[in-house]
């Protein structure tokens, strides 16, 4: 099979050579086109104003590999469109360096380039897990996530149509995996707030502070589950919300 990754992580993300290379032990092409700079939160954003800056480089296990001056969207688009040569048969995208779970799913830009490839009709993952993760846990992980684009490429089992497969790794032992639940995201919302800063000038800056998550989430949603020791297995839809219980919602005339 041939696959295409990316991420939002960029290029130099070691996560991302975990994946290729998880995927090229088991006989896969592999295309990389990932951004050159940390891209996270960038959600679906892609460029339209301005050309794409790519230069070729190199990854362990892939066949090519391009960094890409633009949004994990773009490298995605850029990736099937033009830079794999012929159609690939799945996208990943990730390892991210951190979980996608809950509202987080919805800014991701990890997840963003997933969905890009899925609304294009490509079985796609996006692929993620913690900083600390143990190394057992990451390599099994990384060969799980391969595993399951080998799974939705052959169709062994259906899927909604045009949605992301969204893996998430608990952090433990893999002796101490519980298995894989299909579940849905939890309704948590990381904690964000921001640090000012006076400078001597009369200018201000705001950094973003280290966020916090939910502590205490739905045990039978992504991050509860994650929490138990579940690799955690959700598939992002375009049409998120039943419509039909809306039927009565008074419209304005």
């Amino acid at each position: 099979m041939h696959f295409l990754l990316t991420n939002d992580d960029g290029f130099d993300s070691p996560e991302l050579r975990l994946l290729c290379c998880a995927a090229a032990s088991r006989g896969h092409r592999v295309t990389v086109s990932a951004p050159e700079e940390q891209q996270s939160g960038k959600s679906h954003a892609f460029s339209v104003f301005h050309p794409l800056w790519v230069r070729e480089d190199s990854i362990p296990g892939a066949e090519k590999a391009y960094r890409v001056r633009g949004t994990p969207v773009d490298c995605c688009r850029l990736g099937f469109m033009s830079l794999a040569g012929d159609r690939v048969d799945a996208v990943l995208s990730g390892i991210n360096f951190g979980y996608n779970i809950g509202l987080a799913t919805y800014v991701s830009g990890t997840v963003g380039a997933a969905r890009e490839a899925a609304f294009a009709g490509y079985p796609s993952l996006a692929v993620s897990m913690e900083p600390h993760t143990p190394e057992d846990m990451r390599e099994f992980f990384a060969d799980y996530a391969v595993r399951t684009a080998e799974m939705m490429v052959i169709g062994e089992r259906t899927y909604p149509p045009q949605s992301v497969c969204n893996l998430n790794a608990p952090c433990c032992h893999v002796d101490e995996l519980k298995g894989a639940k299909v579940c849905g995201i939890s309704k948590l919302m990381y904690k964000d707030s921001y640090t000012r800063y006076d400078g001597p000038r009369g200018d201000i800056t705001y950094w973003l502070k280290p966020m916090e998550v939910e502590t205490n989430p739905e045990p039978d949603k992504d991050l509860g589950l994650l929490m138990q020791n579940w690799i955690t297995v959700t598939f992002l839809t375009p049409d998120p919300c039943d419509q039909e219980q809306w039927a009565d919602f008074p419209l304005q005339r």
